[in-house]
């Protein structure tokens, strides 16, 4: 009987940590999205259903261009999102948003969601 508990336990451990899982990367990718279309938008096509066009002319390659690049992965974005920035060495770059490891994380996932 206690094999079958602790057997029991640990299955429903494995459950709903997959579950759990399963409910943050969507959690993730609602929150990227939301993160895109917030500050991203000027720039970018961040999302298929943004509300307004790119402010920059011409703008830059949107998420959906990005996403599909060979050479992108969760941590070259990761890399750029958070080393890539305007300054005086750098004037035309890409604003730093000063963003929380946890929102680059989210804009990775929702990026990456949009590879074909």
């Amino acid at each position: 009987m206690r094999t079958a508990s602790t057997c029991f336990v640990a299955f429903w451990m494995t459950v709903c940590s997959a579950w759990g899982q399963e409910s943050d990367k969507a959690e993730d990718l609602r929150l990227g999205h939301q993160l895109a279309v917030t500050l991203c938008a000027n720039c970018h096509l961040a999302a298929p259903d943004q509300r307004r066009t790119p402010d920059l002319n011409p703008p830059a390659p949107s998420f959906a261009q990005i996403a599909q690049r060979k050479v992108i992965d969760a941590d070259s974005l990761k890399n750029f999102l958070t080393t890539t920035h305007r300054g005086l060495d750098n004037p035309k770059g890409m604003p730093d948003f000063s963003l929380a490891n946890s929102q680059v994380k989210q804009v990775v996932a929702y990026i990456l969601s949009l590879r074909k």
